[in-house]
C-alpha cells in the first residue's frame, strides 16, 4: 500500500481560528462576517441531518454518526488519499483466486493391462494388500530374540556357589572363560650385615660372631641368630646458648642535660637492628634498661637548641621523629 493521508475529527477543539472564514472570504469575494454567517448556517444544516437522520455524508471526504451513547463520530472516506506524494500509485486489494476443480478418470482395455493416463488427470498405482505370510515372517525373528532374552535373564545361577544377581545387560550371563593364574611365592635369604656405629674415642668395638642355624629339611624358613654389637654410649654434650648481655651506658648527667630517643622496645633483637641503623647514620646509640623494656638514645644534648638540631638530623636520616627526654 502506498503512504496515505486522511481527515481526521477531533470534537473537543471548539474555538474558531479563523482560517476556514478568510479562505471563504478570499474565494469568494465576500466580507469575514458574511464567511462566517455560512459557516454558521453550515454547521446547522449538518446538526439537522444528524438529528433526523443520525448520519451525514460528506463526499470523498467521510461520514458523521450519532452512535448509540449519542456520540459524533467521524468515518473518513479510505478510498480517497489526501498524501500528494502518493499520486499515480494505485490501492492494492486481495483479490480471491477460484479453484479449479480436476476430475480423475481411468479406462482399461480387456487384452492390456496398461494405465492409459489422459489429460488434465493423475495416475495412481495399485496397492498390493499384505498377505498373513508376510506378517508371520517378520514376526518370528522378533519372537525369538525375545524368548532367548526371556531366558538369559531369568535363568537361575550357573553354579549353586554363585548367588544370582540381578541386570539388565544381557552381556553379564554369558559365562566368561576364567583364567587361573598360579602366584609365585620367592622367598629371598636376608643378608647377614654388621651394624657399625661410629666410635668417637677410638677404641676397637667388640663384635660377636653370627652363628647359623642348620636349615630343617621340613620348614623352608631360614633361621638366624639375633647379632649383637656393642658399641661405647655416645656421650651427649648439652647445648650451650649464647647469653647476650644488655649493653648498659652510664650516661653523665651533668654535663649532658638531653637524650634523643630513638625508639623503646621489648624486644632485644628490635634494639639491636635499630643500634646497627643508627652506627650506619653516623650516630653513637646507647641503651638504657627501664625494667623489662630498652631505651635506645641516639644521641645527647647540652642544651634544647643542640638538641633539636640531633632531632632533625636523625627525621631526614632514619626517617622517623625522636623523642626529646631532658635527663634528671
Amino acid at each position: 500500500m502506498p503512504p496515505q493521508k486522511r481527515i481526521a475529527f477531533n470534537e473537543i477543539l471548539k474555538q474558531d481560528d479563523g482560517l476556514l472564514a478568510t479562505h471563504i472570504s478570499r474565494r469568494e469575494s465576500v466580507t469575514i462576517d458574511e464567511a462566517k454567517r455560512k459557516i454558521q448556517s453550515f454547521v446547522t444544516d449538518i446538526k439537522d441531518s444528524l438529528a433526523t437522520e443520525k448520519s451525514f455524508s460528506f463526499d470523498k471526504v467521510g461520514n458523521f454518526v450519532l452512535n448509540e451513547e449519542n456520540s459524533l463520530v467521524f468515518e473518513p472516506d479510505r478510498k480517497n488519499n489526501f498524501y500528494s506524494e502518493s499520486f499515480g500509485f494505485d490501492s492494492l486489494f486481495p483479490r480471491q483466486i477460484a479453484k479449479e476443480k480436476y476430475t480423475y478418470s481411468q479406462t482399461f482395455e480387456e487384452d492390456d493391462d496398461e494405465l492409459l493416463v489422459h489429460k488434465s488427470s493423475y495416475s495412481s498405482t495399485a496397492v498390493r494388500k499384505s498377505t498373513g505370510w508376510t506378517y508371520a515372517l517378520y514376526s518370528i525373528p522378533i519372537l525369538l530374540l525375545s524368548t532367548g532374552l526371556f531366558v538369559v535373564l531369568f535363568s537361575g545361577p550357573k553354579s549353586s556357589n554363585e548367588t544370582a544377581k540381578s541386570s539388565f545387560n544381557p552381556l553379564d550371563y554369558i559365562p566368561k572363560k576364567e583364567e587361573v593364574v598360579q602366584k609365585v611365592s620367592v622367598k629371598t635369604p636376608t643378608a647377614e650385615t654388621d651394624i657399625i656405629k661410629p666410635n668417637f674415642d677410638n677404641q676397637p668395638v667388640a663384635t660377636t660372631e653370627l652363628k647359623t642355624l642348620p636349615v630343617q629339611p621340613t620348614t623352608s624358613v631360614i633361621e638366624t641368630a639375633p647379632k649383637k654389637v656393642e658399641s661405647k654410649k655416645e656421650i651427649e654434650k648439652p647445648a650451650v646458648t649464647p647469653v647476650v648481655e644488655a649493653a648498659t651506658a652510664t650516661i653523665n648527667t651533668a654535663e649532658k642535660r638531653y637524650l634523643i630517643v630513638s625508639g623503646v622496645f621489648k624486644s632485644l633483637e628490635n634494639v639491636e637492628k635499630l643500634q646497627s641503623i643508627l652506627i650506619k647514620n653516623g650516630f653513637t646509640p646507647k641503651v638504657i634498661k627501664v625494667g623489662e623494656l630498652s631505651k635506645v638514645v641516639a644521641a645527647e644534648a647540652g642544651s634544647y637548641a643542640e638538641a633539636t638540631q640531633l632531632s632533625e638530623k636523625h627525621t631526614k636520616l632514619i626517617g622517623e621523629k625522636p623523642a626529646i627526654i631532658k635527663a634528671n
